[in-house]
Formats: structure tokens, sequence, C-alpha cells
């Protein structure tokens, strides 16, 4: 929608300043409101499924939405869609292109268990395109309101609505016939009463007021602070419960541009808005719109940048007292308005269309190995990290000066599980305190990255790629239902249990080392449910159920090599074997003693797969001991003596052969 492209050119037109500024001392926590009600489930995402996603696709996508985590969908009703005369009969049920079937939408969303912020705007059909005056049609929009709540709101089905979306921009303000901000709290009010009477346990959300960083380009532009103290002015605060805003940003989550001419960190901006609403009377934010787009050149980033903002922005948010939900603009990548649904366009240079997690396909197939953004994986593994917590500490915000340019923050509930990132450096080490008998450290992606144990009731944490935020749980439960090992405090269930028992047991693959978890697929980012053992790591094949293929081992030979920027395919080849030895013409690469004997003791190629590598010299870091390796496909085999029982480290795929 064209407004949609002014919103965003408005949050990034400062991009040059992004540079200017140095870092200010840390604030205080402290707000001049009382902390957010709910702040329980942050998660949200615009949809829009009626206006975006045709009906035989709907299903497919709300699949997806749950595969993310998504907690809340913002779904806009165009009130020009659903009554096309004044007066006249409201359709509910889109008009035979697939499209605009709110009922449909709604309920596939409703009864996936995600919770629906219904978005109510813009002026009536029988006005586009001329300018009447507000009292013209401000009676049939309290009708449509009142019709919309009673329709969704008595049934259960959205019990939040949003009213009118970035009123302070000129194409979706002053062009939709909101000609002064007095207009807006008008048909602000007019909402309010209307849904109210439909269904008293309506919530009212503001219109999401978009930021302006520049200079308004034109006297019906406002910045959403100053639009939003002239509704306060007006009387219009007891017009709405919440307060929402769409704080896109020129930079960085952790940036500080200019703001005309001040910077503004993310933390100061919203310490801003609170003071500003503490003036009328206290009330919750929501951050019904935010992003960054993925297209060539500016404003774009790159995908895995897109990917580390999002959950960089997440958690700083959620640890704002008064914040208590995120939407993220939007789900999929948009395509030029003016082609066909099943024949997408796309232009790599225009902003507007690379906002999503997901890319731009027909058919929409969830199991298309390119159809999961960076930022999907980034966003799946944030809720699967964070759902049910609260932020509970910043122990460091960017600017302690032990730790310059790091920030992690704390979460408390069921579970402990800390956030850290360093936006500088690449190779910081972190000492972390955590009374804890180990930690487990997910990558932003939800890759697993190492378990590790503390030294003296102290974890050593290096955060090794600058940017990438990492999640540290301690302790993680073991998952009830199943068999417990004291040895890690672990539990084996279900499919895991079972072919860990057919095949060899705790001889062969040792203890469990973690729980079950979701790691992105490699190659398609799709979620692979896997579990990690002293010598192996067991993934789970739904699709196989039944068959000998429903467990399988994971490659985690390739893996450690891909970490170390190593292609086994790419490197040197052998001819032949040696006597006593046996040669794989499949991988180019022999297996000798003493590695053949425990190759074949723990399951040979079922279970270790192809060698990859010859045998070679390597050296243990922390004790200086030489030691022979040689990786398998699904294995690394060494001569080194078993690890200790309580590394520092601990490497995945270890097998002692002496």
């Amino acid at each position: 929608m064209p407004h949609r492209n002014a919103s965003r050119a408005a949050a990034a037109l400062l991009l040059a300043a992004v540079l200017a500024a140095a870092l200010l001392p840390a604030a205080p926590l402290a707000r001049a409101q009382p902390p957010a009600r709910d702040k329980g489930s942050p998660f949200g995402m615009v949809t829009a499924i009626g206006n975006r996603v045709r009906a035989d696709e709907v299903d497919r996508y709300v699949a997806l939405l749950r595969e993310a985590g998504v907690q809340w969908v913002r779904e806009e009703i165009f009130w020009d869609r659903v009554q096309r005369q004044p007066g006249g009969p409201f359709a509910w049920n889109g008009d035979g292109s697939g499209f605009y079937d709110y009922d449909r939408s709604i309920g596939a969303q409703a009864a996936a268990g995600i919770h629906i912020l219904g978005l109510l705007d813009y002026n009536p059909a029988w006005f586009k395109g001329q300018a009447p005056p507000l009292d013209a049609w401000i009676k049939d929009w309290g009708d449509y309101v009142y019709q919309t709540v009673v329709r969704y709101g008595r049934s259960g089905q959205i019990k939040h609505w949003e009213i009118w979306n970035e009123p302070n921009l000129t194409g979706s303000g002053y062009s939709s016939g909101l000609y002064e901000i007095g207009d807006y709290a008008r048909i602000l009010g007019v909402a309010h009463d209307a849904a109210k009477a439909a269904d008293p346990e309506a919530t009212i959300v503001l219109g999401g007021l978009a930021s302006v960083w520049s200079v308004p380009p034109s006297p019906t532009t406002y910045d959403y602070f100053d639009y939003l103290d002239a509704l306060g002015k007006l009387g219009a605060w007891a017009s709405f419960d919440v307060v929402a805003v769409h704080p896109y940003r020129p930079d960085s989550p952790e940036g500080q541009p200019l703001r005309r001419d001040h910077p503004e960190t993310f933390p100061e901006e919203m310490r801003r808005l609170d003071e500003l609403i503490g003036r009328y009377g206290a009330k919750p934010v929501w951050l019904t719109e935010i992003g960054w787009p993925t297209n060539r050149g500016w404003p774009g980033v790159p995908e895995d940048r897109q990917a580390q903002f999002l959950a960089r922005l997440y958690v700083m948010a959620m640890a704002q007292p008064n914040i208590e939900k995120v939407f993220w603009y939007d789900f999929r990548n948009d395509t030029i308005p003016s082609a066909p649904y099943d024949q997408p366009v796309y232009n790599d240079a225009f902003h507007e269309l690379h906002y999503g997690l997901l890319r731009r396909t027909f058919p929409l197939d969830p199991n298309d190995p390119s159809l999961r953004k960076p930022a999907f994986l980034a966003y799946r593994a944030l809720t699967g990290a964070l759902a049910g917590l609260v932020a509970a500490e910043v122990p460091a915000d960017g600017r302690r000066g032990d730790m310059p340019n790091t920030y992690w923050y704390r979460f408390a509930g069921s579970r402990r599980v800390d956030v850290l990132w360093n936006t500088d450096a690449g190779n910081q080490v972190v000492q972390i305190p955590c009374g804890c008998r180990e930690a487990l450290v997910r990558h932003w992606n939800g890759r697993t990255r190492f378990l590790i144990f503390p030294e003296n009731g102290v974890l050593n944490l290096r955060l090794d790629e600058q940017g990438a935020p990492v999640y540290v749980e301690y302790d993680p439960p073991a998952a009830p239902g199943g068999r417990v090992f004291a040895e890690t405090g672990h539990a084996l269930r279900g499919a895991f249990l079972a072919f860990w028992q057919a095949n060899g047991g705790l001889a062969r693959f040792g203890y469990p080392l973690t729980e079950e978890l979701t790691e992105p697929e490699a190659g398609t980012g799709r979620p692979r449910t896997v579990q990690y053992f002293e010598r192996a790591r067991f993934e789970y094949f739904p699709e196989f159920a039944g068959s000998p293929y429903e467990v399988q081992l994971g490659l985690l030979g390739v893996a450690l090599l891909s970490r170390f920027g190593v292609d086994w395919q790419a490197q040197p080849k052998v001819g032949g074997a040696a006597p006593g030895c046996r040669f794989f013409a499949e991988s180019g690469h022999s297996l000798c003693p003493p590695f053949r004997a425990r190759w074949e003791q723990l399951g040979g190629l079922p279970l270790l797969g192809l060698p990859i590598t010859e045998p070679f010299a390597a050296t243990r870091p922390d004790t200086g001991q030489q030691y022979t390796v040689q990786y398998f496909e699904r294995a690394r085999l060494s001569t080194t003596p078993r690890m200790p029982a309580r590394p520092t480290r601990c490497c995945w795929a270890c097998s002692a052969v002496s």
C-alpha cells in the first residue's frame, strides 16, 4: 500500500547520521509510569492474511506461524472491502477471488491458538478518491466498527482492536480523510464507544504511530511524540487502553541516530515515550510494527543481519518495563501489487517487498528449501528460548566499562536463560557466575553451539561472532515421561529411547547430554528435533515414522569440519589403502587401525558413515597433549583419553579409542 512506503522512508531518512553520535552513559531503568501488566506473550507478527494470502494457502501459512512460535497476529479488516455502499450489507467471506475472506483467515488463526489484534481502518469505499468532510462518514464508521466487533469480538476470536494505522503520516492520515489530529481523536472516540457497546470486554489499541526521524516532510506528517501529545491535550486519552507505536529505526537496534536535533537510542526513545504517557495517564505500550528490509541497497541489510537485528530488538524491547507486545513487520515478503498472485514479481531494489521472514514463492510450500530466511530461524529460536519467560535483569547494556559494547539480558521463570552479544568485538570472553552444573549455549538461529561447565562456579563464555546473539540456558530440566540419567541429569524418551536401546545403548552412544531440541535442518531451515549424546546426535524424521529411518544419526563429522571452515569434499583424497586397512571409493579415504576396529565396534557404515578425512595429528590447546584424529560423516574418532567428567567445553562427537 502506498502509505507504507512513506512510513518506512520516514523512519530511515537520517541513515547518514547513524555514525555521528558517541555513546552516552547508561540510563536508569526507572520509568515514569507503572510497568506493563501482560509481559507473558510478547511475540507478535503482522500477517493480514485475509488481504494478502489466498484462501487455498491459508492453512499452510498458519502452520508456518505456529512453527515460528508466533503468539499474536495483527489481522487488518479493510472497511472498503466488507462494505461497498453506505448502509449496505457487510460481506465477511470475500469477493470470490480467494481474498478478503475474514471469516476464513480469522477462524484459522484463532483455531491455531494464536491471539489476534484486529486492525480497523481507512475511509469507506464510496468516498475513495474524494475529500469529503469527516461528518459525511463518521456515523457509518461507527456502524462498521460495531458490526465487526459484534461478529468477531462476541465470539471470543478477537478481544483487542487497533483503531486505524499510522494516522500521523500523510498517506494514511490526511489522504485518508483525517485532515487534522482532532479528526483522528473523533473517530477514535466513536470506535471506542462502538466497540465497547458491541463487546464490553474489548480492549482498544491506539492506531500505531510511526517514527519520523527527520524534519517532517509536510504539515500533515507528525512524529509520533507530537501526535500523541496532541491527542492527550485534545482529551482523547480515555478513548484507548493501549499505546501503539511503530518505532522503525534507521540503524541497528543499539544505535544512536539523530532524531532531528538530538541522538536517541531505543531505550532512550522508550523512556521518553513513557514520560509522555505519564503526563496523561499510565498505559502499556505495544510495538505494532517494527522491522528491517533485506533489499539490495539502501535501506536494506544483509539477511543474516536482519535476523540478528530481529533477535536483539526483541530482547531489548522485552526488557523495557512498559512494552507488552512486539509485532514484526512482516511475515512474508511482498510482491508488486499488480502482479498475479500465482506469478509473484520481485524488485530486489525496492525495500517495501523485503521485510518478511519468508521469501515470496508460489505455491507456498513449507518444504521449499529456499522459503525460510535467516530471520525466520532467528524468530523461531527466539520464541523457543524465551517463551514464557520475563526479563529479570540487564547485567550489561553496552556501556559497562569492563564490557564495552556487550549486551547481556537475563530472563527468568520456569527456566533461566541469558542472551548475550557484542556489537564491536568478535572474541570477547564473559565470565558468568551461574550457580549451575552446566549451560547449553545456542546460536541465534537455534543451532546448538556447545555445552559448557563452570570452573569454581564461573562460566567462561566466548562471544566469538560480532553482533550474533547467543542463548545460554542454565541447567535445562529433564523432560517428563522418560528415562532420566542421574549421571548427566537428562532424559531419554520415545523414539530416541527406542533407537538408543536397540542400537547399542550406553556403550555405543554414551549418556544423553541434552534434552530434545529443535534445530534448523541444514540447507532448508526446517525444524528438526535432535538430541545430543556423548558420541552421537540423534535426529527425528516424522515423515519416516514407523520405518527404520525414523531416527537417524546426524552428520556430526561434516558439521564439525564445516564449523572450522573445512569442506571435506574439496580436500585431497587417496587412491587406495595400506594392508590391514579398508578403502572407501565413495569418499576417497581409507580406514586403518586403531580406528577401524573402533568404527566397526560402534556400528560401522550405518551409524558412523564414511571416513571423510585421513587420520591426522592434532594438539589439545588446554593441555598441549598430542593425539590423532579422523573424521567420519557422523562422528570423530580420536586417540585422546576420554574427556573429564566436567570439561569446560564439550565436543559432541568425541569417541576415545585408547
